[in-house]
């Protein structure tokens, strides 16, 4: 009896312990770049935002209700066509990096297109501050 006993606990306790690491290792996609993001200094951040054109990035700029109607276009035409891009299987991962950066590109031209003077001399102020590491 005490060998059944011991038995069963011994499956029990391992049971526990192999779905308590299952757990753990199933961490979503999402998950491991929202930790990786976390870790990132300010910096790193703010590189990760210069890449493409985001809301956020726009924020600060005290755009007009045209300019934002504009701005949310552009937005909207750059995510659809980059899902396109993504989900291209024709493609090779060095293609579908190039096409991305072209679509970067062209939505970059487009806001800038739409920017004022004022606007413009914004972001500028904003890329310098974070080359210099915000000071």
């Amino acid at each position: 009896m005490k060998k059944i006993m011991l038995l069963i606990s011994c499956i029990l306790i391992i049971a526990i312990t192999s779905n308590a690491q299952d757990s753990t290792a199933k961490k979503t996609k999402k998950e491991k770049v929202q930790n990786h993001v976390q870790n990132m200094d300010s910096t790193q951040k703010q590189n990760l935002k210069d890449r493409g054109i985001t809301k956020e990035n726009l924020k600060d700029l005290d755009l007009s209700e045209d300019q934002k109607k504009q701005a949310d276009n552009i937005l909207t035409d750059t995510k659809k066509s980059k899902e396109k891009i993504k989900n291209d299987a024709s493609l090779s991962d060095s293609q579908k990096e190039e096409k991305l950066k072209e679509i970067d590109k062209d939505a970059k031209n487009k806001i800038n297109a739409m920017l004022t003077p004022e606007q413009k001399q914004k972001i500028k102020k904003k890329k310098e501050k974070s080359k210099t590491g915000g000071q």
